[in-house]
């Protein structure tokens, strides 16, 4: 277990650990357009990171009736997808580095099912702490996953950094007093992260190497 006294740090998967943000706009849009829905790629990206109930909406402007097999279309084209996932630069490197070091870490993601499965194979690992969707109540931007996370390695949030890709992750964040480092990899810019509350950017996990 962690000291209370000891930072700790949560590590989002999809889109941080794993090359898939375009992926998911591509099966998103597939998706949207098979209903009838014309949206933006930009538009898809930047509701990236957060579960498919509360992006549905947001991208349409409303609930609508098919969501969830919207949803569920979306996750069947980005399986269909998903040998052309794969870990993101320095990413296996950063958690051999929390490892050897002692770090406590845990993966904190909204990828809930056969998603989360497809993303830990592309990572070559499926052994790590996690906390995902599945077992908490709401997705990102809710910060149920990152107190999940945070419960299970007995420390408590304030004491935790969060590593993410998406304003998402650095607003569930910033609802429980954890800090956020935000990598470039998912295709967010700085000043959208900056403004969700990320104290530091870098370009990957790699640069995070031995900083943590």
């Amino acid at each position: 277990m962690a000291s209370h006294t000891q930072l700790a740090v949560l590590l989002d998967l999809d889109g941080t650990l794993v090359d898939s943000s375009y992926l998911h706009v591509l099966a998103w849009d597939a998706a949207f357009a098979a209903a009838g829905y014309e949206v933006a790629h930009w538009r898809i990206h930047g509701s990236l990171g957060m579960g498919g109930d509360r992006l549905v909406p947001r991208l349409l402007g409303r609930h609508v009736p098919e969501a969830g097999d919207i949803s569920d279309d979306h996750t069947r084209r980005f399986l269909d997808a998903a040998d052309r996932l794969r870990a993101t630069d320095g990413a296996l490197a950063l958690i051999d580095d929390l490892e050897r070091r002692g770090v406590p870490f845990a993966l904190a993601t909204s990828a809930t099912g056969a998603e989360g499965e497809a993303l830990l194979a592309a990572l070559g690992r499926d052994d790590l702490p996690a906390a995902g969707a599945d077992s908490v109540g709401a997705p990102k931007p809710a910060p149920d996953v990152l107190l999940a996370a945070c419960e299970q390695l007995d420390i408590p949030s304030e004491r935790a950094v969060l590593i993410g890709d998406s304003p998402w992750d650095a607003d569930a964040a910033a609802r429980v007093g954890a800090g956020m480092v935000g990598v470039r990899c998912g295709g967010f810019g700085d000043d959208r992260l900056r403004g969700f509350g990320a104290s530091d950017i870098v370009d990957a996990p790699r640069d995070l190497i031995g900083r943590l």
